[in-house]
C-alpha cells in the first residue's frame, strides 16, 4: 500500500526551556516499510522517514544534517554547512510514534505524531513532529 497526500507540518522543540515551533506544508507518503514525510524549511528540502523501532530525519540545502534515532540508543549525526562537514554522537531517550483521526464536522483529518527525546552534547531535546493529513 502506498500513496502520497498533501499534509500540514509542525515541529515543535524545546531545548532547556526555550520552545521553538515552525510549520511547513509537505507531502506524506505511506508505504509497507514506514512513512516519510517531505517538507521544506528556510529554502532547505527535509525528509522524516518514520519506520517500527527508527526514525531518520535528513536536510539537504544551505545545511545538510542527517540524524537516526533509536530508542536506547547511541547513533551518529551527520552535519554539512559551508567548507565545515562532522559527526557526533546522539543518545534517543524516547522515540514514540502515534496516529489518530480527528472528526471535525463532517470531515476527517489524520493526524501522525512523532516525540523524540535525545541528547545532543550536553543539551537534551525534545521534538514533536506533527503532520495533519
Amino acid at each position: 500500500m502506498c500513496y502520497n497526500s498533501k499534509c500540514t507540518i509542525e515541529i515543535k522543540s524545546i531545548i532547556d526551556g526555550s520552545v521553538s515551533t515552525v510549520s511547513a506544508r509537505g507531502r506524506f507518503t505511506k508505504s509497507d516499510d514506514g512513512m516519510r514525510f517531505d517538507y521544506v524549511l528556510d529554502g532547505d528540502e527535509c525528509t522524516l522517514t518514520v519506520k517500527e523501532s527508527e526514525a531518520v530525519q535528513t536536510r539537504r540545502g544551505e545545511q545538510n544534517v542527517k540524524m537516526i534515532f533509536r530508542k536506547g540508543e547511541q547513533t551518529e549525526c551527520f552535519l554539512g554547512s559551508g567548507g565545515f562537514s562532522g559527526a557526533f554522537g546522539v543518545f534517543t531517550h524516547e522515540l514514540q510514534f502515534a496516529d489518530c483521526v480527528l472528526n471535525i464536522g463532517k470531515k476527517s483529518v489524520k493526524v501522525y505524531t512523532l516525540l523524540i527525546v535525545y541528547t545532543l552534547g550536553e543539551d537534551k531535546i525534545e521534538l514533536t513532529f506533527s503532520a495533519k493529513i
